[in-house]
C-alpha cells in the first residue's frame, strides 16, 4: 500500500467518525448516557468482555498513567491494549497494541463491521444514534478482542459514571487525582467531580486511588465500601518516596520498588507512576523491578511537556485547566530556570481562562494568543478576549494575536534567540496543530502501517 492509499483510507475513517458528531457541540442530557453504547456493544457481541481490563480515570494524569501501565505490562510479557483520548494528530494514536499504534487498515476494516450496528442503534434506541466517542470506544473494544490482548488499559474520556467506557467490568480501576475541569458537566466543586469520577468503581475489584484531598479520599472510601471493593490509597496502603536526584521508590506492604526514574518531565509524573505501578503490582501480584524500570523508561506521551526542538527550545504541553497549567509551569521553571520565555496559547471556549492565565503569564516575556486550525470542529476562546484579560493581569506584557497556530509559531520563531524558550500550551488541539511542524500526520500514518517514510 502506498502513501496515497493510506491517506485516502484514513480520510475515509475520519469522515465516517466525524459524521457522528452532533450539530450541538455538547448536550449533557444527550451525550452523558450509557444506553446507546450498551445497545451498540450488545449488537457487536460485547467485545469488552473478551479481555481483562484496567480502567483509568481522574482529572489529570489519566493518559500518562495509562501509558505507563501499558508499557510495564508489555515489558512483563502481556499482550496489552491501550485506548487513549483524545488524539493529537491521527486517530491511530488512540488505539495501541503492545505500545504500537494500530494500522489504519485494521481500524477501517473493523469499523466497517461496526457501521451496521450503529445504524441499527440509531433506528431502535430511544436516545438516538451513538456518539463519536461511543463509536470510537466500540472500535477500541472490537480491536482488542480481535487482537486477543491479555489485558487492555482503558482511559476514561470525560467524568466517570456516565462515560462510554464505564460499561467495562475491570479487574482494577485507577483514579489519578481530582481537580476543577468540565465543571459545567461534572459539577463546580472537587467533591462533586470526585463523586462522578468514583462512578467507575465497581464490585469485586481493586481500586487504586491517587486522590489527595481528605474530602475526596472519603468519597472514594465510601464508594468502595458500598461496592464491596478493595481500596489501595496512595499515602496509606502504598507510599511514594522521592529523592533529591529525581529518583523515587514506591512501597507496598509486601514489596518495595526502589531507585525508579520516569523519563516524563514534572514531579507530578512520579505520582502518576506510583499509581501505575500499584495497578501493575495488583494485577500481577508483584512484578520484577527491572520490568518496572524498563516500562517507565519506555513510556512516551506526546504533547505532555514534550521537547521537540533545541536552540531555541520548544516545549509542547496540552495542559488545559488551572491545576495542569500550574503543574506544567512549575516543571518548566525547574527545568529551564530563568530563560526568556515566549508563550503560545489557545484555549477551548469552555475553559476557565481567568484562572489559567496567571500561571501562563508568570515569567513570560511575550504572549501570543491564537485559535485552532479547525475552527468548525473545535471552538476556541476568542484570541481577542484572551489578549484583553492578559493585558489586565500583566500590564506592560508584550501580547500578540495570531490568526491561526501556524502563524503563531512563525511569529514565535521571529521573536526568540537560540537560548530562549517557546512554550506552547492551553489545549491538546493546539498541540496537535503545531506538532505537525515537526511530525507530520502523514508520517505517523505510514509508521503505523509499518511502511517506510
Amino acid at each position: 500500500m502506498d502513501r496515497e492509499a493510506v491517506l485516502a483510507l484514513y480520510q475515509r475513517l475520519e469522515s465516517d467518525l466525524a459524521a457522528l458528531i452532533p450539530s450541538l457541540r455538547f448536550d449533557k442530557e444527550i451525550n452523558m448516557k450509557l444506553e446507546r453504547i450498551v445497545h451498540l456493544l450488545e449488537l457487536l457481541g460485547n467485545p469488552q468482555n473478551a479481555f481483562r481490563s484496567i480502567h483509568v480515570g481522574g482529572t489529570s494524569g489519566k493518559g500518562s498513567t495509562s501509558t505507563m501501565i501499558s508499557a510495564m505490562l508489555t515489558c512483563a510479557g502481556y499482550r496489552t491494549g491501550l485506548y487513549l483520548s483524545p488524539h493529537l494528530q491521527v486517530l491511530n494514536e488512540c488505539y495501541q497494541v503492545n505500545n504500537r499504534m494500530a494500522t489504519t487498515t485494521d481500524l477501517v476494516e473493523i469499523f466497517e463491521t461496526i457501521k451496521p450496528a450503529i445504524a441499527q442503534v440509531a433506528s431502535e434506541n430511544p436516545f438516538g444514534r451513538p456518539s463519536y466517542f461511543e463509536a470510537q470506544t466500540a472500535l477500541a473494544f472490537c480491536l482488542f478482542a480481535r487482537q486477543r490482548v491479555d489485558v487492555a488499559v482503558i482511559e476514561v474520556g470525560l467524568g466517570g459514571a456516565l462515560d462510554a467506557t464505564n460499561v467495562l467490568r475491570p479487574q482494577i480501576s485507577v483514579l489519578t487525582n481530582v481537580g476543577l475541569d468540565h465543571t459545567e458537566i461534572l459539577g463546580d466543586t472537587v467533591e462533586l467531580i470526585a463523586q462522578n469520577k468514583a462512578g467507575i468503581i465497581k464490585p469485586d475489584q481493586i481500586v487504586i486511588s491517587g486522590f489527595a484531598q481528605p474530602s475526596t479520599q472519603e468519597i472514594v472510601k465510601e464508594r468502595c465500601a458500598t461496592q464491596g471493593t478493595t481500596l489501595w490509597q496512595l499515602g496509606s496502603t502504598f507510599t511514594l518516596h522521592t529523592k533529591n536526584d529525581d529518583t523515587f521508590s514506591v512501597a507496598f506492604p509486601d514489596k518495595t520498588y526502589d531507585d525508579l526514574r520516569v523519563d516524563l518531565h514534572g514531579n507530578f509524573q512520579m505520582t502518576n507512576a506510583a499509581c501505575a505501578i500499584a495497578a501493575v503490582h495488583a494485577l500481577t501480584q508483584g512484578v520484577a523491578e527491572p520490568v518496572v524500570r524498563e516500562g517507565l523508561q519506555q513510556a512516551a506521551i506526546p504533547g505532555r511537556l514534550e521537547r521537540v526542538q533545541e536552540n531555541p527550545t520548544v516545549i509542547l504541553d496540552g495542559a488545559h485547566n488551572p491545576d495542569k497549567i500550574r503543574a506544567a509551569a512549575e516543571a518548566i521553571a525547574k527545568l529551564y530556570g530563568d530563560r526568556r520565555r515566549v508563550v503560545v496559547l489557545s484555549l477551548k471556549s469552555d475553559k476557565a481562562y481567568r484562572s489559567i492565565l496567571p500561571h501562563v503569564l508568570a515569567n513570560a516575556s511575550v504572549l501570543i494568543v491564537t485559535a485552532f486550525a479547525d475552527t468548525e470542529l473545535w471552538e476556541a476562546c476568542k484570541p481577542e478576549i484572551l489578549a484583553e484579560v492578559a493585558a489586565e493581569l500583566a500590564p506592560g506584557l508584550d501580547i500578540r494575536i495570531a490568526p491561526d497556530p501556524f502563524q503563531a509559531l512563525k511569529l514565535a520563531f521571529s521573536l526568540v534567540y537560540p537560548d530562549d524558550l517557546i512554550w506552547v500550551t492551553g489545549s491538546l488541539y493546539l498541540i496537535g496543530d503545531i506538532r505537525e511542524y515537526w511530525v507530520p500526520s502523514a508520517e505517523l500514518l505510514m509508521q503505523a502501517e509499518g511502511l517506510t517514510v
